[in-house]
C-alpha cells in the first residue's frame, strides 16, 4: 500500500488507496479523525483515495496523526525518516518561496524600465 503525504504544519495530506472508491469507509475516516483532540477539520475524497486533515498544532502534530492512521490500518508503517522529512521541509519551501518572490520582483523591475525607457 502505497502512500503520498503532504505536509506543512497544521495541514497534512495522505493518500491512501483504502479510501479509494470505498464511501463507507472514507466517513468512517472522517468521524475518526474529527474525534480526535485537536483535529480541526478532516476532509476525504473518494475519487482520489485522500485524506486532507487541518489540525492545531499545539495539540496534536503530524507524527501523532499519522502513527493513528497506522494503527487504523490506512497506511502502512510511518517510517521515521519519512516523518522527519517531512517535517522538516518547511526550510526549503521557505528558501523556494523567497527565489520566486525574488524573481517576480526582478521581472516586474526590468519590466517597468524598459516601459520607461519605451516612453522616453
Amino acid at each position: 500500500m502505497a502512500n503520498y503525504i503532504h505536509h506543512v504544519p497544521g495541514r497534512l495530506r495522505v493518500n491512501t488507496p483504502a479510501l479509494k472508491k470505498n464511501e463507507p469507509r472514507a466517513r468512517q475516516l472522517k468521524f475518526y479523525l474529527e474525534g480526535m483532540r485537536g483535529i480541526l477539520q478532516a476532509e476525504t475524497s473518494i475519487v482520489t483515495g485522500s485524506v486532507v486533515i487541518k489540525y492545531d498544532t499545539c495539540l496534536i502534530n503530524s507524527t501523532t496523526i499519522l502513527n493513528s492512521l497506522r494503527d487504523q490500518g490506512y497506511i502502512q508503517n510511518a517510517h521515521p525518516v519519512v516523518i522527519q522529512a517531512i517535517q522538516g521541509a518547511r526550510p526549503v519551501q521557505n528558501v523556494a518561496d523567497i527565489f520566486m518572490t525574488k524573481l517576480v520582483e526582478t521581472a516586474v523591475e526590468r519590466s517597468a524600465i524598459a516601459l520607461f525607457s519605451a516612453l522616453i
